[in-house]
């Protein structure tokens, strides 16, 4: 019993100890802050209990993200309201995001999770691609189809389309 505290501390600072380390690389120079805003539209099929629910709904997406890497890779969160059939919706969707190309076009692949505290509630997977354009430095346009699979109050899948404008704020040294 008296050798788990010590333990517990060394467990819950190695990745703070890690995470500074990656800090002060060639990373640090990259890093960005990663703001996005967008419209879109999801069918959902979804099965609880006895009753069973499917529609298109119009969506609105509110995310950030943080570039990780070399490569403009990026982890994000993203808050989604949606309202049409089978109803109002609230999702919290985080995961990261894969980046492939350094041109002004880029292509992008998602892997995350979905969760519905709302309305189930439901859990699972959700997988994404897409492209996205830079405008400049500093702005973007993106767009793409993601897929997600829920589980909780029943079982449910979603297709979604999304777009939107995504500002970017560089928060590393400038050397």
């Amino acid at each position: 019993m008296k050798g788990l505290l010590p333990a517990l501390l060394i467990l819950t600072a190695a990745p703070a100890v890690a995470a500074e380390y990656v800090d002060d690389g060639p990373y640090a120079r990259r890093r960005s802050l990663i703001l996005s805003a967008g419209p879109g539209a999801t069918y959902t099929e979804r099965i609880s209990g006895d009753e069973a629910a499917s529609g298109l709904a119009a969506q609105l997406d509110l995310g950030v993200g943080l570039t990780v890497g070399y490569d403009r890779d990026e982890v994000f969160l993203l808050v989604r309201g949606s309202a049409g059939a089978p109803g109002e919706e609230l999702a919290l969707i985080g995961g990261y995001r894969s980046v492939f190309g350094s041109e002004s076009w880029q292509t992008f692949f998602e892997l995350g999770a979905s969760v519905r505290p709302i309305s189930g509630p439901w859990l699972g997977p959700r997988i994404g691609f897409g492209a996205r354009h830079t405008l400049s430095d500093h702005f973007a346009l993106y767009g793409g189809l993601g897929f997600t699979f829920g589980f909780g109050s029943g079982l449910r899948a979603d297709t979604e389309l999304f777009t939107g404008l995504q500002w970017i704020i560089p928060v590393g040294s400038a050397s």
